[in-house]
Order: C-alpha cells, then sequence, then structure tokens
C-alpha cells in the first residue's frame, strides 16, 4: 500500500469558583455559559466543512446524532484534514491542512452555532506552516503542530498565539517524511506520529528546547506493530495508544515498553468488532478514562476502560454516527479531562 493512510481519508470517504456562604458550607458558582454550552466531545468534518459538537447526554448507547453546535467559518476551507485541541482558557484550536493556516475560536464562539470568525489566525511565513495536521499543547501552554507537508514540527509560544498574524516559530524541527499527529507524554517528551514512513518518534523535554534536527530517543516502526499510523494518545497510567489505519485496528505500548526502548510487540492490541474501527484515524481518552477513536468514515467508537486491559476485539460501549458528516481527522474533549498527559 504505497499511499498514505492521510490520503485515503481525503479521498475515500477547574475552573475558579466563587461561592456564597449559608450555614458555613460553600456552594460553587455554576460556570460562564459559554463554558457551560461548550461541554462534549468536538471534533471536525471536512464534508461539509463544519466544526461539530457532541454533547454529554448524546455519547452513550450507539445511534446518529445530530450535533448539538455546528459551526461554519469563513476564516479556513476546512476541506481535508481538520486537527482539534483546546488550551487551558477554552479556546479551541485548528489546524486547517489546505490553507496552511492554524486559527483559534474563543469560548464565546462556541457556545451556539452558526458561521463563526477565528477570534486568532496563525498565518504561514517561510514554511512555518505547510499542511499541518496535528496540534498538541505543552505545559507551558505552548502550540506544536505537525506539518505534513514539509516534513517539520513547530512550536508557538504563548505570546506569538495571543498576537496572531504571520509568526515565525519559536523552534522548528525537521524530522523530514510526513508528520501528522503529537502527543506528550507526563514526563514532557514528544511523540510524532507518520503515517508514510509508518513510524512513531519521541524526543525528550531537552531535545524540544531548540531548532534542529535531533535523533529521536525512541523509534517505532512497521516491526513493532505499526501499519499507516495516525492519531496518538496517552491514557492516565502511560501507555501510548496508536490510530493504525492501514490495521484497522487500535495498538498500545506500555510505559515501561517506551522508557526501556527495547521493546517490539505492542502491549495491547485491539482489532475491529464488526467495524467498530473502520479507518481509525484520531484518538482521545475522555474524563472516565474510556477511549474514543474517530473514523475517517465518519463514526465515533467508545471502548470504556475495562475493555483496554488486553488484547482482543471488544465490542464498543458506543458507536455513534453524525448526521450527515463524514471525513474526520481528530476529536478532543472540553473541560481537558483530569489526570492524563498533555494533549
Amino acid at each position: 500500500m504505497h499511499h498514505t493512510a492521510l490520503r485515503a481519508v481525503r479521498s475515500a470517504l477547574v475552573l475558579i469558583v466563587a461561592g456564597c456562604a449559608y450555614d458555613e458550607l460553600t456552594y460553587p458558582a455554576p460556570p460562564p455559559p459559554e463554558l457551560s454550552l461548550q461541554e462534549g466531545l468536538w471534533t471536525a468534518s471536512a464534508s461539509p466543512s463544519a466544526i461539530l459538537r457532541l454533547a454529554p447526554s448524546q455519547l452513550s448507547s450507539t445511534g446518529t446524532r445530530t450535533p448539538a453546535t455546528s459551526l461554519t467559518t469563513t476564516s479556513a476551507r476546512l476541506s481535508t484534514v481538520v486537527g482539534v485541541a483546546f488550551d487551558a482558557s477554552g479556546d479551541m484550536w485548528i489546524a486547517s491542512q489546505d490553507d496552511s493556516l492554524v486559527l483559534a475560536f474563543a469560548p464565546s464562539a462556541l457556545a451556539g452555532s452558526g458561521s463563526r470568525t477565528a477570534k486568532t489566525i496563525i498565518l504561514p511565513v517561510g514554511g512555518s506552516l505547510s499542511g499541518p495536521t496535528g496540534l498538541a499543547f505543552d505545559s507551558q501552554h505552548r502550540l506544536w503542530v505537525a506539518n505534513s507537508g514539509n516534513g517539520t514540527v513547530v512550536r508557538f509560544d504563548s505570546t506569538q498565539l495571543a498576537a496572531g498574524g504571520a509568526q515565525a516559530p519559536a523552534v522548528v524541527l525537521s524530522l523530514g517524511g510526513h508528520p501528522v499527529a503529537l502527543a506528550f507524554d507526563v514526563a514532557g517528551s514528544l511523540w510524532v506520529s507518520d503515517n508514510e514512513s509508518e513510524t512513531i518518534v519521541g524526543y525528550t523535554a531537552d531535545q524540544l528546547a531548540t531548532a534542529g534536527a535531533p535523533r529521536p530517543l525512541h523509534v517505532l516502526t512497521k516491526g513493532n506493530g505499526l501499519a499507516f499510523p495516525a492519531g496518538l494518545a496517552f491514557d492516565g497510567g502511560g501507555n501510548l495508544w496508536i490510530a493504525n489505519t492501514g490495521a484497522q485496528n487500535l495498538t498500545a505500548f506500555s510505559a515501561v515498553q517506551l522508557a526501556g526502548g527495547g521493546f517490539s510487540a505492542p502491549h495491547i492490541v485491539l482489532s475491529s468488532n464488526q467495524g467498530s474501527l473502520e479507518i481509525p484515524v484520531g484518538v482521545a481518552f475522555d474524563g472516565d478514562g474510556s477511549l474514543w477513536v474517530v473514523g475517517g468514515a465518519g463514526a465515533l467508537t467508545k471502548f470504556d476502560r475495562t475493555s483496554l486491559s488486553a488484547t482482543g476485539a471488544p465490542t464498543p460501549s458506543a458507536k455513534l454516527a453524525v448526521a450527515g458528516h463524514a471525513l474526520f481527522w481528530s476529536v478532543a474533549f472540553w473541560p481537558k479531562p483530569a489526570g492524563l498527559p498533555l494533549n
């Protein structure tokens, strides 16, 4: 299979609270309306272009859902691959691959359906953004972007994100290939998947401090069971979960395996159960420790945390379709789940 899974997807388819005293008890105030109304699972569709939210009440059982929130925008085309990530304040950041743009929407813009203009747009300058696909925030609230077009991973600092416009990245890592997804582990190491070379590489926090072409500390390849890997996510135990688009499965490497570097076979392999893992491209954990998988054709599949402890073909606890939408790439939750490594 010469073509990348990315091309297959393109073609085939706590807040600080205030209270009042009463009998010496303190009652928290409700969250601001815009934050409360953006709770749930967020993803983006390229067919047709839209940013979508499913409310918490829509995430149980199986069926077709009409999104609780559906946003369109004139700020970007969102026509193929769209990366999604939240910063600490609740701004949603979007990577628009075909536009080579990264943009943000404020919480107030996410509180209801309609057409929205981006709060901030980061424009490309000197190859800073080239087919951006994957997004991840580090512990210092800096945004890292995987550029599938020119084989780089770049960092934008918080001051740059606030300013917007044409920003030269604070750090540029030249990896080569086609990086498509990012995830940080609890130690601050950055893991990057490349679904054309079928590799995943890991860089320590020290290696991320300066620009260059660092040699990765860890490398996973086809020999480790990778088959056009796309989305990455760490669970609360430090296990790295990988969406293998080519094999239609999920693989996990334990924290011990990742730390030792001398591993070969995945710790856990989850196989598809009656189409439960059709074109898996994006993965994310929710606040209960359940794993959500977004499929390129438009399915959202939930695996309860109890089904993630051993190799097998578990029956998903929920499988959802989003009415009228397909060509998904990534998924993110607001509020950001506690107890997980950064994403």
